[in-house]
């Protein structure tokens, strides 16, 4: 057993380079759950840090009581977020909810952590992350989401989501359009139509349509009919054409819809 001093001595340069290329090796020469808890604390580079956090996460449930033991000597850092995150036990997801409000800068790793909880996760958790500034945290909002998405009420859904495509990120607006695309009412159809606009934020738009395209219903391939005869002759024009054509289930009644409008694929 190494001494105190001696296990929490950083790494020299050549050890890193050692670990680095071990690592590389996994399935020939793998690390125990206890090598890789003894060897955290003392890494300073933080991409390998992460890269063991992640393989000690990996070890399963069992290396629960190690990753816990170095929460209580280190605190929250993005190594020990990612561990606890992949490895999947109870003990896991209450640890992220602990430190979920310290985690400042942390906080968006903290609540991509918890997604693998997402069905479980208080909805207010869920909702302060969607209202918060900052693109990550938004985003990470949006991972939760994905598991309540067809659990809650459609008008709950949009209240949620609604806001966000509002967002001036393209990055968040594309997510939001993408969890929208797991539902098919009416209400949460006509969002996705109203953002299919070449005004919108770069790839926005398109998005709307592969949405729409990949909800594969008769009322969205009414939508992207409509919008091929209004955006006609437009660069939207080709994405709407791709999805049409792709949609097979449906082909003998789309061109049917095709040709009492005078319109052809």
């Amino acid at each position: 057993m190494p001494s105190t001093a001696a296990a929490k001595r950083v790494l020299s340069a050549e050890e890193h380079a050692d670990l680095a290329a071990r690592l590389g090796r996994w399935r020939r020469q793998p690390l125990s759950p206890e090598e890789l808890a003894e060897l955290l604390p003392r890494i300073a580079e933080p991409d390998l840090a992460l890269a063991v956090g992640e393989r000690l996460g990996m070890a399963g449930p069992g290396a629960i009581a190690l990753i816990l033991d170095l929460c209580c000597d280190g605190g929250c850092s993005l190594p020990l977020i990612r561990a606890l995150g992949i490895c999947h036990h109870p003990q896991a997801k209450d640890q992220l909810l602990q430190w979920l409000d310290p985690a400042g800068p942390l906080r968006p790793a903290v609540l991509e952590a918890l997604a693998c909880w997402g069905q479980e996760i208080d909805l207010a958790i869920i909702e302060s992350a969607l209202t918060a500034p900052a693109q990550a945290e938004r985003l990470a909002g949006l991972a939760l989401l994905t598991f309540r998405s067809r659990s809650l009420s459609t008008d709950a859904f949009l209240t949620l989501t609604q806001p966000l495509l509002s967002d001036l990120r393209a990055e968040v607006v594309i997510a939001t359009l993408r969890l929208l695309q797991r539902r098919q009412e009416p209400e949460v159809l006509a969002v996705l139509d109203s953002c299919i606009d070449a005004d919108q934020l770069p790839g926005v738009a398109e998005t709307a349509i592969q949405a729409l395209g990949c909800i594969s219903s008769h009322d969205s391939c009414r939508l992207l009919i409509a919008r091929l005869r209004q955006l006609e002759h437009t660069p939207l024009e080709h994405c709407i054409r791709r999805q049409l054509q792709a949609q097979v289930r449906h082909r003998t009644w789309l061109e049917q819809q095709l040709r009492e409008q005078n319109l052809t694929l």
